[in-house]
Order: C-alpha cells, then sequence, then structure tokens
C-alpha cells in the first residue's frame, strides 16, 4: 500500500513538474511576442503625444491669428465709427456688470 501511495505521490510530483517546465516553455515563448506588442504600442503612443502637440501648436496659431484679425478689425471699426465702438463697449460692459450682478446675487441667496 505503501508502495502504491509513493507510487501515487511520484506520479503527481512528476505532473506538476512536467507542467511548471510547459508553463514556463510558454511564458518564453510569448515574451518576445509581448516585447513586441508593448514596443508597438509605446511607439503608438509616442506618436499620438506628437500629433497632440503639433495639434496644439496649430491650435494656438490658429487662435493668435484670429485675435490678431479681430483686433484689427476692431481697431478700423474704432477709426471709423469712434462713435459707435464707444456704444458697442459700454454695451459689453453694462453686459459685464449684469452678469456679474446676477452671479453674486445668486450666490447670497
Amino acid at each position: 500500500m505503501t508502495d502504491h501511495k509513493m507510487s501515487s505521490l511520484d506520479k503527481v510530483e512528476t505532473l506538476r513538474a512536467e507542467l511548471s517546465d510547459t508553463v514556463q516553455d510558454l511564458i518564453n515563448e510569448a515574451k518576445p511576442m509581448v516585447d513586441r506588442v508593448a514596443h508597438r504600442a509605446s511607439k503608438r503612443v509616442s506618436d499620438l503625444a506628437h500629433e497632440g502637440m503639433e495639434a496644439a501648436c496649430h491650435g494656438k496659431h490658429v487662435l493668435e491669428d484670429e485675435a490678431r484679425d479681430a483686433s484689427e478689425k476692431a481697431m478700423r471699426l474704432i477709426r471709423r465709427e469712434p462713435f459707435k465702438a464707444m456704444l458697442i463697449a459700454a454695451g459689453v460692459g453694462a453686459a459685464a456688470v449684469a452678469v456679474v450682478g446676477l452671479m453674486t446675487r445668486s450666490r447670497t441667496h
């Protein structure tokens, strides 16, 4: 009976060793593939970050150009129609004061 138990334990130990070797072989075979996937993913993230930086830079230049154009248009309007420009500025100022007043009033109540 002891021999039977020993032979069963030997079989289990042999099976465990074989499974451990098989798992280790699979890990060793998969490692280069995982490394390639990780490298590709890293490269893609780097590419996306670079594209994002370029897009942000382009957007900044577009906004600067639009702000410059708006400023030039405002200056032309002021030169051509100073009274109208003054009325527009007063209206914008009054609207800003009204918005700030509404915001502070709603917070206190």
